[in-house]
């Protein structure tokens, strides 16, 4: 019978091998001796949400904070998991409590700003990300954001700003310039728009979106 750094020592070499499933049966096998084991429960819900299987990872992570309720990292990959498998007010109410309890945890303020984006509350969105920026170098995915929420709330020049300064530090972000297309369409300004959208295709080809928006402009006629 293997020790427990062997058990442990078998499953890091699993899941660097990419064979998750064996790994997840190794730390299935350590919990059945240790089911009180938080590090192992932590791997193990870990593993489940790579793999996609929120519902036990969600489980997982309720096991550890059952053992140790004030474990801020596991609730806070607990809101993750939620957010993933679209609760978004469950996860809301998760990284409320995150940050009450570990405000040095900044990036629960992104994917609060996430979950207030996909249920339409943008003003909320926009007051996470701004809280997230007070506290940490603005980084280039929370103006992003942040930016999408004021194109959303239908603040366009306020996007179009954020969007243009985002674009002079990464000129080769595609989405960055279609978000940018769409705000000019938010106001009107359809030859700005139509310039965004076949940047966006010189960068990605492929990007479906700029396409449409490209034929749909101009097959609008002149007024």
């Amino acid at each position: 019978m293997r020790s427990l750094v062997e058990q442990l020592k078998l499953a890091d070499e699993y899941k660097m091998e990419g064979k998750l499933n064996k790994a997840v049966m190794e730390y299935e096998k350590i919990l059945e001796s240790e089911p009180e084991n938080i590090t192992v429960r932590m791997s193990l819900a870990n593993l489940y949400y790579v793999m996609g299987h929120l519902k036990k990872s969600i489980l997982e992570y309720e096991r550890v904070l059952k053992m140790k309720p004030h474990y801020s990292y596991a609730l806070y990959r607990l809101g993750i998991a939620h957010y993933r498998a679209v609760h978004f007010g469950k996860a809301i109410e998760i990284f409320e409590k995150v940050i009450k309890m570990r405000p040095e945890l900044y990036m629960a303020f992104n994917w609060l700003g996430l979950c207030y984006y996909h249920i339409g509350k943008e003003e909320k969105s926009i007051e996470a990300y701004t809280k997230l920026l007070e506290k940490t170098p603005e980084p280039f995915i929370v103006n992003y954001h942040r930016a999408i929420a004021y194109k959303a709330r239908g603040e366009h020049d306020k996007a179009i700003r954020s969007l243009m300064k985002l674009i002079g530090d990464n000129p080769d972000h595609a989405s960055a310039h279609y978000h940018l297309g769409l705000a000019y369409m938010g106001k009107y300004e359809m030859d700005k728009a139509l310039k965004m959208f076949r940047k966006v295709l010189k960068l990605d080809p492929e990007h479906k979106g700029a396409a449409e928006k490209i034929e749909y402009l101009t097959d609008v006629p002149e007024i």
